[in-house]
This record gives C-alpha cells, sequence and structure tokens, in this order.
C-alpha cells in the first residue's frame, strides 16, 4: 500500500471571479500605478507597451476588459480598439488618456471604446468607471 496520499481540495463555490483586465500604456510607471490601484478588484492579465502588444495580449487572453492608452506606439489607442473590437469582441475597451481632445475621444467611442477616464484618476474612480463600463457594454451586447 503507498504510504503517500493525495488530497483534494473541493474549489470555493462563494468565490467570485474578479474581472480579468488588460493595462495598455507606454509609460511603465503608469502600468505599475494603476495595476496597483485595480489589483483589489480586477485580475491584471497582461500590461502592454504598445498598440502590438495590446492586440496580441487582448487575443491571447480575451479579458473582460481593457484600459489603453490613447496614445502609445504603433498605432496607438484608436487602431487598438479597432483591432481589439476583432480579436476580442466580447472585451470592454476603456481609454485613459491626459488628453480630452473631444474629437478623439468621439473618434475612439465610435470605434468601440465604451468609456474614458482620465490619468491621474484615483484608484478608486477608475475602477468605478471600468465596472460601470462593463455593465453598459454587457448590456449593450444583451
Amino acid at each position: 500500500m503507498n504510504s503517500q496520499q493525495t488530497t483534494w481540495s473541493a474549489p470555493d463555490v462563494g468565490a467570485v471571479r474578479r474581472p480579468r483586465l488588460l493595462i495598455a500604456d507606454d509609460d511603465p510607471v503608469v502600468r505599475s500605478v494603476v495595476g496597483t490601484q485595480v489589483a483589489e478588484a480586477f485580475e491584471v492579465v497582461g500590461t502592454a507597451a504598445d498598440t502590438r502588444e495590446a492586440i496580441a495580449m487582448a487575443r491571447e487572453h480575451h479579458p473582460d476588459a481593457a484600459l489603453i492608452d490613447i496614445d502609445m506606439p504603433g498605432g496607438g489607442g484608436l487602431e487598438a480598439v479597432r483591432q481589439i473590437s476583432v480579436v476580442s469582441p466580447q472585451t470592454c475597451m476603456v481609454i485613459l488618456s491626459a488628453d480630452e481632445i473631444r474629437d478623439h475621444v468621439i473618434e475612439l467611442l465610435i470605434a468601440g471604446a465604451v468609456s474614458y477616464v482620465r490619468k491621474g484618476a484615483s484608484g478608486a474612480q477608475i475602477v468605478q468607471t471600468l465596472s460601470d463600463s462593463m455593465k453598459a457594454h454587457a448590456s449593450a451586447a444583451a
């Protein structure tokens, strides 16, 4: 008889899965700070430094939400939003930027972004914007 036993634990059925988030920004400090700010509410599944990485990570991870910088190398937020809409259509996209140029924001919303949050917003504001945007995205998809 084998003296080693394998123990098995049932999954915690009461556990709530945190939404999966992709953060895309060319500034490593922003990626780190925002990741820390949202860590309790979201599971950060990837951080991307440019548009190409953001699209590849969205294709790989199919996150519930993506926080995307408007101005990053490789095509910027507009290209990221357009391509992520194709490779991961269930992903709710929220734009992150220091600029609030009306034409840019409108263009991004038309391309598929759900909402916009300013850089420098508190962690609570970012979490609230992401959560509200995910609800709106889910309602629109239904």
